[in-house]
């Protein structure tokens, strides 16, 4: 296949000028900007004859695409976020006249061109509508919280740590040939090799104490989290009146469970947080859960109940430092989620 030849730029055939001004020869010239002599001498003739480094008109390439059928596979694209470049080729070419084509590859170049550039979906709770409303309504009751409005919050939580099943990538240095080496490895085993379940509590002040759920979590077992560590945490980090979040896992708004914490909030000791479903995002404390996972010491890690240890230990050298930089992006987590109509947010 013949080689297509470029055609130079204003500011290249500028350069050519200059340099043959400044005494040097044709082949000099085209060494330096690496192209032919003939190209030089045909650069300087047309300037002798037009007196301008402009492109003459009608020179380039065509272009394969309308502006009109740029904006359509645009639109085509929007409309079904999913559509494969492929896809969206065969249906662009329908618009084509006198027989031509565009590849794959050009629609995708076009629509990066359009600020649409294909991304892995990120994943994210399905949103009922009726969640979605009481999302932005908690958003904008909120959206005016001081940062002391905020320190009261007792945030609380459950998640599950893996002895093995570590699912973020991690990178190791290695030299070549090291790849199987025992440092080099993250260790594997069928079923992660034992997790634990766990309930955490924290405020601007400190993390609460960290309660080990051994078996199925069902009421009863979440009663007596709230009744030793849940409210006693909050009591010790923030004092008389603090605000409880929980989340709306049915286990939380059993009878048995709300009738105890209303019991609570009777005798003063504690304020209900009015909760919306589906809103992990606006929960600091998942930041802190991934915290959490990235201080763990694996290495030392043989079983649950070493797993178990190292838990409680890294939960207890989380600062109030760390807390307090997740706790103040609140307002920022409640104007994205009414940005987004009470729909999902980056956090």
């Amino acid at each position: 296949m013949a080689k297509v030849k470029k055609e130079l730029t204003r500011e290249q055939r500028a350069r050519i000028k200059a340099l043959f001004d400044a005494g040097w020869s044709f082949r000099r010239i085209a060494k330096d900007l690496r192209c032919s002599p003939s190209t030089v001498k045909y650069t300087l003739d047309r300037f002798d004859a037009t007196n301008s480094h402009q492109n003459r008109k009608g020179r380039g390439g065509k272009k394969k695409l309308s502006d009109r059928q740029v904006k359509h596979l645009k639109i085509l694209s929007l409309k079904d976020r999913r559509k494969t470049s492929r896809e969206l080729r065969d249906e662009i070419n329908t618009t084509m006249t006198n027989g031509a084509t565009v590849s794959s590859r050009t629609v995708r170049r076009k629509l990066r061109e359009e600020g649409l550039v294909g991304r892995i979906a990120a994943k994210k709770p399905l949103l009922k509508e009726r969640n979605r409303v009481k999302r932005l309504k908690f958003a904008k009751e909120h959206k005016k919280w001081t940062k002391e409005d905020w320190y009261k919050v007792l945030w609380t939580d459950e998640s599950r740590f893996e002895q093995f099943g570590n699912k973020r990538r991690v990178y190791v240095r290695r030299r070549e040939g090291e790849r199987y080496k025992h440092e080099c490895l993250l260790p594997t085993v069928k079923h992660g090799g034992g997790s634990i379940m766990v309930w955490g509590a924290m405020s601007a002040s400190g993390t609460g104490d960290l309660a080990k759920i051994n078996g199925i979590m069902d009421k009863k077992v979440y009663h007596n989290i709230l009744v030793r560590p849940g409210v006693p945490s909050g009591s010790r980090l923030i004092g008389p009146g603090f605000i409880f979040q929980e989340d709306n896992d049915p286990k939380h708004s059993s009878n048995y469970c709300r009738n105890y914490l209303r019991q609570k909030e009777s005798a003063g000791t504690l304020k209900m947080m009015d909760w919306p479903p589906q809103s992990p995002d606006l929960n600091p404390i998942e930041q802190i859960w991934g915290e959490l996972d990235n201080k763990l010491d694996r290495s030392v890690v043989h079983s649950k109940e070493s797993l178990w240890l190292e838990l409680q230990k890294a939960w207890d050298n989380i600062s109030v430092e760390v807390l307090r930089k997740y706790i103040h992006t609140m307002p920022e987590r409640c104007a994205a989620v009414i940005a987004a109509k009470g729909g999902h947010t980056k956090y």
